[in-house]
């Protein structure tokens, strides 16, 4: 069996855009360092599991990730979707700092597609002593090239971890394995093994389909690969907050959504329930999560919650990460679509994002 794999390079750490270092020298990796790696482990995979790997590397920029923006998620859409037809397999290579945001864009970004988008980069540069940067991307390729599980979709296997894409959460800056599922979406393990939760992959794949078939084609992969951002107001409430603060930002910066980190399980304070009037009759979406790590924004807990649940104030993010919440609010900002669809669309399941809570137990 023969599969092609296209590494996209996107910059990040692990092609050396870190700090100036006294100590370490700086070094900086293009294509033909990325491809010198991966040969051994393609020898192997054609030793172990009979698959025949074939490689290639195509530069779509070299920035930070703390620079990225959502023009570079689109252009990471776009070289998926022109290179789709030529490739069995896609490796985001990335950086970690906005990892999470980029990996739940391309969940949104590519509906239906039919084969597999790996995010991975590393912790130290590739090159620099005590790199984490060839165990990444060989285990990324691996999971590319898996024969034992059907895999189609977009993941981020980095350390020992293989998460899906709306799910992908940073915990650490040091760490080797600093990436971990935001409440769900562990698909599995990887080390000397690839340890696969059958049933968890199974349904994270099958949203896949929901809405279309698979595209085994680039002319029916339904790409949407437009961000809206800059409309996008987020915001941390503290004791006190003055509400004044969200119609200054309607009515001179133009914000048309925002999201709110509010206390407990999406319990804002009573002080702040003349900016949710405004901004419904404004017609402004506004998503409240928690600011608790692990927390869930239910609205089903206390009476500040309550209130925006039982006067339709705000948009519940229960389980969603922030990385997950902001961009597919900006995803369905850029499709131009009306207020009561956001509102029903950002509490929708679309690819295992949210699991939205109906009860108290």
């Amino acid at each position: 069996m023969n599969k092609k794999i296209l590494l996209l390079l996107t910059g990040g750490t692990i092609a050396g855009n870190v700090a100036a270092n006294p100590v370490t020298n700086q070094v900086f990796n293009g294509p033909d360092e990325f491809l010198a790696e991966l040969e051994s482990a393609r020898d192997a995979i054609l030793r172990n599991w009979n698959v025949e790997v074939e490689t290639s590397v195509r530069v779509l920029f070299n920035a930070d990730s703390s620079d990225m923006q959502p023009s570079h998620w689109t252009t990471i859409a776009t070289s998926i979707q022109e290179a789709y037809d030529q490739f069995d397999g896609f490796i985001v290579v990335h950086g970690t700092n906005t990892m999470g945001y980029s990996a739940a864009a391309m969940t949104f970004a590519l509906e239906n597609i039919n084969k597999p988008v790996i995010f991975t980069g590393a912790q130290v540069p590739l090159g620099y002593l005590g790199s984490d940067a060839t165990t990444n991307l060989i285990n990324a390729l691996r999971f590319a090239v898996w024969q034992y599980h059907t895999v189609k979709g977009v993941y981020a296997v980095f350390g020992s971890k293989i998460i899906s894409g709306p799910r992908v959460k940073k915990g650490s800056d040091f760490d080797y394995d600093p990436f971990a599922s935001f409440q769900k979406g562990t698909i599995g393990q990887i080390g000397r093994f690839i340890r696969i939760d059958d049933k968890a992959l199974e349904r994270y794949i099958s949203y896949l389909s929901k809405e279309r078939s698979f595209a085994i084609q680039s002319r029916a992969l339904s790409v949407k690969k437009e961000f809206d951002t800059a409309s996008i107001v987020s915001l941390t409430e503290f004791p006190g907050m003055s509400p004044d603060i969200f119609k200054v930002l309607v009515e001179h910066k133009g914000a048309r959504a925002f999201i709110l980190r509010a206390f407990g399980a999406g319990d804002s304070s009573a002080t702040l329930f003349p900016a949710y009037h405004y901004l419904k009759e404004q017609r402004i979406p506004i998503v409240v999560t928690t600011q608790a790590p692990n927390g869930i924004a239910s609205f089903l807990v206390n009476d500040g919650g309550k209130y925006l649940r039982d006067n339709d104030l705000a948009i519940a993010a229960h389980d969603m990460s922030i990385e997950s919440m902001t961009t597919k609010l900006a995803w369905l900002l850029a499709q131009k679509l009306d207020y009561e669809t956001i509102k029903a669309t950002m509490v929708k399941d679309l690819h295992g994002e949210i699991s939205v809570e109906t009860e108290l137990l």
